[in-house]
């Protein structure tokens, strides 16, 4: 019998993508201090000790990305973030399908894969950073692969517009950040929470990010009506596009683009949730149960604020909350559930066992009336002999 999902609280009110993501979970952010080397008082962060060509054009890429930075977090009104690139050294080996696996790269390799930036959080002695990575193939490990391997590499993650991809995912999790700051909402608010929704506020992390990437490729798209600025990740909403469902305006956003995009983005993230997205699930809980403190604010309030500094996005000059607009739930399996226990069953109290029960339900009043319009449709198919049009 299959399983519908829901979330407990407040009904009707979150069908939405909920949770917190990439930024605050990520490997190696927040307490890792940063060496003066790669970071300066100044609003750029340069290196002062390049000397050849390659190095040069370094430097270059590093101030464009800080003047990129700048303008990004003006325009948003926070708090501004200093960009440092750093030339990373990779060596790989070829798979049985003759296919490049890292296996070094300093701190940019994570699990077998190459992360194009990093970002860690201010504290109150340093500002936010972002490391942007560019990356060299290692002749003296690669041998006759080299010259291979760095096509590969420049192609995937060393030219300009890839970069400026990943710097702008990075400035939009700062801006949630931010947000999330100017709310006081920290840690120990997120800890309060039980093990669904705390899921779901990082999912509302990494799906806020996804839409943010859809609304700016929308908005390279409004300039030329060029559809191959919109990426074939965001499928649902480029084929709505090509099928003129939708017609995308320079002044407002109608409510079906706005569920479009809110289920397009829901779509993807549920598609990669187990795999691509797990890493960050698990290290979410765990650091939420393991010495954190919880809190004395109301949890019901908390997952709100949270959920609400993720949805809210910057359209045509207008602030559109998707919350609402998405019909696809969030989708957290009961793989996800079993892998957190798998790694310390301690971790979850009481409130977490129950709200796994409430989270995974079997409504037999809904699955009969899904049944009985399934049904219909197929006798009305028949009866009406649609097939023969």
């Amino acid at each position: 019998m299959p399983q519908t999902q829901r979330i407990t609280h407040s009904s009707n009110k979150l069908k939405l993508a909920s949770a917190l993501g990439s930024a605050l979970w990520r490997q190696n952010l927040s307490a890792k201090k940063i060496s003066p080397e790669t970071k300066t008082a100044s609003v750029y962060s340069l290196n002062t000790t390049h000397t050849s060509k390659d190095d040069f054009k370094q430097k270059l890429l590093e101030v464009r990305l800080n003047d990129i930075a700048t303008k990004y977090c003006s325009e948003k009104n926070i708090a501004p973030v200093s960009v440092s690139v750093l030339k990373v050294k990779v060596t790989a080996t070829k798979n049985t399908n003759d296919v490049f696996v890292p296996l070094y790269a300093d701190n940019a390799l994570v699990e077998k894969h190459l992360q194009p930036t990093l970002f860690h959080m201010r504290s109150e002695n340093s500002p936010s950073m972002i490391q942007v990575f560019i990356f060299e193939a290692d002749a003296t490990q690669m041998g006759d692969n080299t010259a291979d391997y760095q096509a590969l590499l420049d192609e995937d993650y060393n030219n300009t517009p890839k970069i400026e991809k990943a710097l702008h995912r990075e400035l939009w999790h700062h801006t949630l950040i931010e947000r999330c700051r100017k709310k006081n909402l920290t840690l120990a608010d997120l800890a309060s929470l039980d093990v669904i929704h705390i899921l779901q506020v990082h999912d509302a992390f990494i799906k806020s990010a996804l839409a943010e990437e859809l609304i700016e490729q929308r908005a390279d798209y409004m300039k030329d009506h060029n559809i191959n600025l919109i990426d074939d990740k965001f499928i649902l909403y480029k084929k709505a596009l090509r099928d003129k469902l939708i017609k995308p305006d320079n002044l407002e956003i109608s409510n079906s683009e706005a569920a479009l995009i809110a289920d397009c983005v829901q779509d993807l993230f549920n598609a990669k949730a187990d795999s691509d997205y797990m890493q960050g699930r698990v290290q979410a809980f765990v650091l939420c149960r393991k010495g954190t403190l919880a809190s004395n604010k109301k949890a019901e309030h908390i997952f709100e604020d949270f959920i609400q500094a993720c949805a809210e996005h910057e359209i045509n000059g207008n602030t559109v909350n998707l919350m609402f607009k998405q019909s696809k739930e969030n989708f957290i399996s009961q793989s996800t559930i079993d892998l957190l226990k798998q790694l310390d069953k301690n971790l979850f109290t009481k409130r977490d066992e129950e709200a796994v029960s409430a989270y995974f339900h079997y409504d037999k009043e809904d699955l009969q009336k899904t049944l009985n319009e399934f049904k219909s449709s197929i006798l009305k198919f028949y009866k009406n002999k649609e097939y023969l049009r």
